[in-house]
């Protein structure tokens, strides 16, 4: 399903795919860290939950934009937001659902902190699933352009 989406709202969405850029460059920068280095560096460990948190967002503000056209109800979760951009046609499955898996991953940056975050998981995600914003920003990409 095709929708149409104003100048405004494809503009919003073009500042907000340059954000998650621009924070999936400073996340892949922290790769380099060792783990034990990581694990040991308070001010290190905060600037990738930020960065993370924070890319994960945008593409969450991008997903409502995107829904906000459609005539559906905007999903209730955020995870169900990403579902929705997969049956509108822009997500390929695997990508709403990597998408959705890190809304998941959002809330626990965002709800715990201190001793209720495993930094080893926050240290994984650093090293394995960055890949994912690209795709997701190529995909929205993609949709908009045609």
């Amino acid at each position: 399903m095709r929708l149409a989406h104003n100048k405004e709202t494809i503009d919003r969405i073009v500042d907000k795919v340059e954000f998650v850029a621009e924070a999936t460059k400073l996340l892949a920068q922290k790769q380099s860290l060792e783990r034990e280095e990581y694990l040991a560096d308070r001010e290190q460990q905060a600037i990738v939950e930020r960065e993370f948190q924070v890319a994960i967002e945008a593409c969450t503000d991008i997903a409502e934009l995107l829904i906000r056209d459609s005539t559906e109800e905007m999903p209730p979760t955020n995870a169900e937001k990403f579902d929705r951009l997969e049956q509108l046609d822009v997500l390929s499955e695997k990508t709403a659902t990597r998408m959705g898996a890190a809304a998941g991953f959002r809330n626990v940056l965002a709800h715990n902190y201190g001793g209720d975050l495993d930094d080893e998981q926050v240290y994984g995600h650093l090293q394995h699933d960055l890949q994912w914003f690209p795709v997701f920003c190529r995909e929205v990409r993609t949709y908009l352009d045609h």
